[in-house]
């Protein structure tokens, strides 16, 4: 009784494994598993380029208010982070420091000609990082211009849209790098003359360059180029996982397909002897050269036949007869 589940086992096997070599997933599967796949890449892509754009590329610029102190000296401290522990600029990116001086266009501005303005970056130890001092001056104007400006806006300036003031931009340092184990957190100016000032700023500008230059200021093309390139990649390696996959599955089924027919060979010792009866005349040759499949129709017979009762024995005992006959 045992032998009829044994057979229909190793039938389904067999008919799934033929089915599986000889179509494989369905059309629509396949489509559905590409898309999902085409898509999830996409957006892997995506992400990946987010995270790498926020992770290289440094704020452009940070800039904090200048208050200064007119006493013995017109100076001004500037704490750029709320803690000393705190660091907000980057190591691999060179940074320019400017000072932006709001001033009027006043007589004693304009009678104080050339003044010097100190900059001295400090770590959270108080320390000097970089030191720079540069001059500035307020732009020439002559008599005549200044009372042809003044004719020309009086109206807005008497209705106080417009006031009579002037920027002043004092580039102080260039191409300056922080350091890793001294950061910069604050930053003390000095003016060597005492400039009227309406307000003042410091600005660190990062100095773009390189890849970084490209993903900053060309943003849609370099993450287009970046994405594209990052797709490809890993399509690729998709394709080899889905190949390697695949061919391991085949391998598995082989393997499966090998052990169901030793165990149903096995569980049978009738089937075995059949079994192996074939194996043996498939390999003797007939006299033409072709293998004999005379003993086909033979053993098909005997399999089919139970061997529980005495008719199997007779049966197989005139059979074997007959063959020694011939």
């Amino acid at each position: 009784m045992t032998r009829l589940p044994n057979m229909l086992s190793l039938t389904h096997t067999r008919l799934t494994n033929a089915l599986s070599a000889r179509t494989g997933l369905s059309l629509a599967v396949r489509t559905l598993l590409a898309g999902a796949a085409t898509v999830t890449i996409i957006l892997s892509s995506t992400m990946l380029y987010g995270v790498f754009y926020k992770l290289y590329v440094p704020q452009l610029l940070h800039s904090a208010p200048v208050y200064f102190q007119y006493s013995a000296n017109t100076t001004a401290l500037v704490n750029f982070v709320p803690s000393s522990n705190y660091k907000f600029l980057s190591t691999s990116q060179a940074y320019s420091v400017s000072l932006d001086l709001d001033v009027p266009t006043s007589d004693l501005n304009r009678d104080l000609g050339s003044f010097m303005v100190d900059l001295e970056l400090r770590d959270r130890h108080a320390h000097v990082i970089h030191l720079s001092s540069r001059p500035s001056i307020l732009p020439y104007e002559s008599q005549l211009v200044r009372t042809m400006r003044t004719l020309v806006r009086s109206v807005p300036l008497a209705l106080g849209l417009i006031d009579e003031r002037t920027r002043l931009c004092v580039r102080l340092v260039d191409d300056v790098y922080d350091k890793h184990f001294s950061p910069v957190t604050s930053a003390w100016i000095a003016l060597s003359k005492p400039v009227q000032v309406y307000s003042a700023k410091i600005i660190i500008r990062a100095q773009f360059s390189g890849l970084r230059y490209w993903m900053y200021y060309w943003r849609v093309p370099t993450a287009l180029v970046f994405i594209v390139v990052a797709v490809a990649w890993q399509l690729v390696l998709t394709v080899v996982a889905w190949s390697v996959l695949e061919a391991y599955a085949n391998r598995s089924n082989v393997v499966e397909t090998g052990a169901v027919e030793t165990d149903v060979v096995g569980s049978d010792p009738s089937t075995s002897a059949v079994v192996e009866r074939k194996s043996s005349s498939s390999l003797q040759p007939s006299f033409f050269g072709q293998p004999d499949h005379s003993d086909s129709e033979d053993d098909r017979v005997e399999q089919t036949v139970p061997d529980s009762t005495p008719a199997s024995h007779s049966l197989r005992r005139r059979t074997s007869r007959t063959h020694s006959d011939i």
